[in-house]
């Protein structure tokens, strides 16, 4: 059987509750189509995010690495095109490159148009194929877990999708979706890349 890896991050800044975090632990150990799903929580901290993931695809050999993040202030499901060679702290302070002799961006190797069709027909959720994953941490770990399959030849593909809060955490007027519905929307997200040539 064949593994996918599942990351999410702890909470952070303002967000008592990160949903990438409770959709993580809650498919851990499922079996979704021909896989099994292994997660990870990750800590908001450059350079810690990396090494956890870093081990989980050596000890685990997954065929497909899928991140997940909260982006507050969307209303939909977010599958991220590619990442970019820089990096802010807080959102605001820019710091060095990610990798000095690293390429500008890397682009995500999940089939992305199978994974939004198949997340607006089968869960029938808002689901957007978006440009890059931001700024922060999930650019961050999109950047480093494509530059790590490709700098040491591991056969697996890797993308990010960016969530809403969820509607049991959101504050009056921010745009969210119900836990379940994105927990729905991520297990066809895993079927659809893992099935897809």
């Amino acid at each position: 059987m064949r593994t996918v890896l599942l990351t999410g991050f702890e909470p952070f800044h303002d967000n008592a509750v990160n949903p990438s975090q409770l959709i993580a632990e809650r498919l851990n150990g499922e079996t979704i189509g021909n896989a099994r799903v292994v997660s990870l929580t990750l800590p908001v901290v450059f350079g810690e995010d990396t090494r956890r993931v870093f081990a989980a695809i050596d000890e685990w050999k997954p065929s497909v690495v899928i991140s997940l993040g909260l982006s507050a202030g969307i209303g939909s499901i977010d599958v991220e095109m590619f990442a970019v060679n820089h990096r802010i702290a807080d959102g605001s302070k820019a710091l060095p490159p990610i990798a000095e002799d690293g390429p500008a961006a890397y682009f995500s190797t999940l089939p992305i148009d199978p994974i939004c069709a198949a997340i607006e027909e089968r869960a029938h959720l808002p689901v957007r194929r978006h440009g890059y994953a931001g700024s922060f941490l999930c650019n961050h770990i999109l950047y480093q877990t494509l530059r790590h399959i490709e700098t040491h030849k591991i056969d697996c593909r890797a993308g990010f999708l960016h969530l809403p809060q969820a509607t049991e955490n959101s504050a009056k007027g921010q745009p969210s979706l119900p836990l379940e519905q994105m927990i729905a929307g991520v297990r066809i997200a895993i079927e659809a890349a893992m099935s897809t040539p």
